[in-house]
Order: C-alpha cells, then sequence, then structure tokens
C-alpha cells in the first residue's frame, strides 16, 4: 500500500458525474478528502490523501485524467521561514497532519516536514509569510482557488 497527497482539479461540467465515487469503487482506492470546494456553478478542486496498491492508484489517477480531471501530486512540500516566524500557532490550528505544532516548552511553531502532507492549509493562516509553496517558489500557483 502506498499513500500521496493529491490536489483534484474538476470543470464544472463534471458536477453531475460521481467521478470520486467510481474512482473508490472501481479502483479500490481510500480517499481522504481534506479540503474541497465543488459547486454547479464553477469549477472545483478537492485536496486529499489517496491510498491503495500502486497499480490501483495509478489506474485511479488515470481514469480521472481520461475525464478531465486534473491531477496534481505535490513532488515537494512547504517552505517555512523560521527567521520571520512570530510563532502565533495560527498555522497549527489547521495543520491536519501535526506537521506545525507548538512546542510546550518554548512556545516556539515547530515545523516536521516529513509529515507535511501539502495541503497548503497553513499558508493562509500565516499572516506574516512565513510559509509558502514550493509551487509558488518556481512561480507556479501557491494555493488552492
Amino acid at each position: 500500500m502506498i499513500q500521496t497527497s493529491a490536489i483534484f482539479r474538476f470543470p464544472k461540467s463534471l458536477m453531475d458525474r460521481p467521478v470520486i465515487c467510481r474512482v473508490i469503487r472501481d479502483f479500490d482506492v481510500e480517499v481522504n478528502i481534506i479540503q474541497a470546494h465543488i459547486t454547479p456553478e464553477e469549477d472545483g478542486h478537492m485536496f486529499a490523501i489517496v491510498r491503495g496498491r500502486k497499480a490501483a492508484m495509478d489506474g485511479a489517477f488515470g481514469f480521472l485524467r481520461d475525464n478531465d480531471v486534473q491531477v496534481i501530486l505535490p513532488a515537494k512540500n512547504l517552505v517555512w521561514d523560521e527567521e520571520v516566524c512570530v510563532h502565533c500557532g495560527a498555522c497549527t490550528a489547521q495543520c491536519p497532519s501535526g506537521a506545525f505544532v507548538l512546542d510546550p516548552a518554548t512556545a516556539k511553531v515547530i515545523f516536521d516536514a516529513k509529515k507535511c502532507i501539502a495541503c497548503e492549509l497553513c499558508i493562509p493562516a500565516c499572516s506574516y509569510r512565513a510559509i509558502e509553496s514550493i509551487g509558488s517558489r518556481l512561480g507556479g500557483k501557491g494555493d488552492l482557488p
């Protein structure tokens, strides 16, 4: 079994089709939805943790791509600038994986990159801009629309 973070971008034309349901059922993968915004009025996006056998996940991602869903598998996670960080802890409240935590002894933020799932929920929480995605640093989009 393998596990990966994935961002899915859906065209609004797919809103009446149960593509994620089909992925779970037909390819026997687990999809843990962390964040989603999907409405009939506009294109949607979803951030999820996907788990399953490699062949099943390859098949599931292929099915999604064949059905006009953009599949983004983040290769890198986040950059945290401790020099800019004021250790307010706002990021820790948004971090579902526990990559950002407050040290109870020092009340300072600690970032464990190995736990980061690249959901990017911490980025808008940090008003000091101490966190950015690798994608934004390389000129890509830094967060979900």
